[in-house]
């Protein structure tokens, strides 16, 4: 696999990064999209700067006040993208042939484009991972889901959140405790955490460019002994 150079940003506060292994594993499980945005990886502080931080925010939730940023969150909580996921896994599970499936969702959403383009997203994910031999997606892997997705992106919110003064430290962290009940309800390990996070960043309808440096990032957190994949096991 093409190899990135991951670099990964901790904070030297020890009044902020020491925290119980259970905060930390429940950080962890955002940070793939943390690392992209240089988020530390060790604290709920981002080491981001304040402004840098509202325009994330903007970019994601448009807030206008308060009650946007919280609805977003809920929605991640409750629904997320795996709602839609879960709709069209039947469809995608149910034949080999593209071409066939397509049509099947043509028929099925006449006039929803939106579900289309997504299942068309992960059916040319699919199809790059395979035919690069980059990472294994099976079916079992479909199945499981892209909750961690959901739960990634519910984790790195809550930080903006939280240093952009919308929601409170302990809210913070019931926000974070929140996704990684869920993630160890859903996934044994880390490996499958990291396979329904791609899923779910290609339903999205990312680049190629992402898919490959979100895939070495993946690969070099698993395998490298200093990451804290490796440092930090995965436990229910």
């Amino acid at each position: 696999m093409e190899q990135q150079n991951i670099s990964l940003r901790f904070n030297g506060n020890l009044e902020d990064c020491n925290l119980p292994k259970s905060k930390k594993q429940d950080l962890f499980i955002g940070l793939i999209a943390g690392m992209r945005k240089g988020f530390f990886v060790n604290s709920l502080s981002t080491g981001i700067n304040k402004d840098t931080l509202h325009e994330i925010l903007i970019g994601v939730t448009k807030p206008k006040q308060e009650s946007t940023i919280t609805e977003t969150l809920k929605f991640l909580q409750t629904e997320g993208e795996r709602t839609a996921y879960s709709i069209l896994l039947p469809y995608l599970l149910s034949s080999n042939d593209k071409k066939e499936i397509e049509k099947i969702l043509r028929e099925r959403f006449f006039g929803i484009e939106l579900f289309v383009n997504r299942a068309h997203n992960i059916r040319k994910f699919l199809d790059y991972v395979h035919d690069k031999n980059i990472v294994s997606i099976n079916e079992n892997d479909l199945i499981r889901g892209i909750l961690s997705w959901d739960m990634g992106e519910l984790i790195n919110l809550t930080r903006i959140a939280f240093e952009a003064g919308y929601i409170n430290e302990s809210t913070a962290w019931e926000h974070i405790k929140f996704a990684g009940e869920q993630c160890r309800t859903n996934y044994r390990n880390w490996e499958e955490i990291g396979k329904g996070y791609l899923i779910g960043q290609a339903m999205k309808g990312h680049s190629v460019n992402v898919f490959k440096s979100n895939m070495a990032y993946e690969d070099d957190l698993l395998i490298s002994s200093h990451m804290p994949f490796l440092l930090s096991i995965f436990s229910l």
